[in-house]
């Protein structure tokens, strides 16, 4: 028996197999990630804007906090409006082909909010789209950014920039400052969350993972908290589980959930990246804190 490679044709590889004098074409066994609509996860773009707005970060834009949803601009809302150390974030989302409505929205929200990043997220773009942000990139001081979302048939969501700033000012001015200096005493240490350093630009929390619940420790400017990520089908169920770990424990929780994933937020400490004299208490706190929880879950079944 004799193989052929096939060229790859667009849709699909295989070999030719001979037999005698027929040949067969097999397709191979690769499996590869199908695409579904966001709205097949979100029934509207208002749930899809909550869920962005608790992970700015997965944007890949810069630190912001504080996000607001349906924020107010004038007698119209914007979809996330963000606080960020060098000036607003602004974020418009929109179902399907990015059309010249929402990026005229994005455009005036931007310059009325004086932000120094606008973003507008959407499923496709258009050519001159594409062309019309680039050119704003060369005369504007905004920053501005064409992002696209992708579905799989997981649910899982991936960003990915389509347009963005020949020099990506907010991410320069966060590479030259080198590494979090809040979290370098817990990453140099030897304890669970101990690891590689943090970039400044990346400051905004450290995780362990354990039984598929990711514990994360949260520092913004102004707080810190440990907030806990469940995913997958049951996750309100197991949700319930943690829950009942802590039902007669000391700490306050609060159940904040989203479409593709359930949340526990566990509150620390009023004090965050600004109040640099209690950030050795803040670090004894979120530490001590974040490896009672996570050993409590390690250790049970839920």
């Amino acid at each position: 028996m004799e193989f052929a490679a096939v060229g790859y044709d667009g849709r699909e590889f295989g070999f030719l197999v001979q037999k005698g004098l027929e040949y067969h074409n097999l397709k191979s066994q690769m499996n590869l990630q199908q695409r579904i609509p966001l709205s097949d996860i979100y029934k509207r773009e208002e749930d899809f804007s909550a869920d962005l707005a608790d992970n700015l970060d997965a944007l890949s834009v810069g630190s912001f906090e504080d996000p607001e949803i349906e924020s107010n601009v004038g007698t119209r809302r914007a979809d996330i409006v963000a606080v960020g150390e060098d000036g607003p974030l602004v974020v418009e989302n929109q179902f399907g082909k990015a059309d010249w409505d929402h990026w005229g929205r994005l455009e005036a929200y931007a310059r009325l909010k004086k932000a120094t990043v606008a973003v507008l997220v959407a499923e496709e773009f258009e050519e001159l789209m594409i062309v019309t942000c680039n050119l704003r990139n060369e005369d504007s001081a905004i920053s501005w950014y064409l992002i696209q979302v992708q579905t799989n048939a997981h649910k899982e969501l991936s960003f990915h920039h389509v347009v963005r700033p020949a020099i990506d000012i907010q991410t320069e001015k966060r590479a030259e400052g080198g590494y979090s200096k809040f979290w370098t005493p817990i990453r140099e240490g030897d304890g669970l969350f101990g690891g590689k350093p943090v970039l400044i630009r990346n400051d905004g929390y450290i995780s362990e993972t354990t039984r598929g619940v990711e514990v994360c420790l949260h520092l913004t400017n102004h707080q810190c908290y440990i907030r806990l990520w469940i995913r997958g089908k049951n996750r309100l169920e197991r949700r319930d589980k943690v829950k009942e770990l802590f039902r007669e424990s000391n700490y306050e929780y609060k159940d904040r959930d989203t479409a593709t994933y359930a949340t526990l937020i566990f509150p620390v400490l009023d004090k965050g990246r600004k109040d640099q004299e209690a950030w050795p208490e803040m670090r004894k706190k979120l530490v001590t804190m974040g490896t009672d929880i996570y050993n409590k879950i390690n250790e049970s079944e839920a």
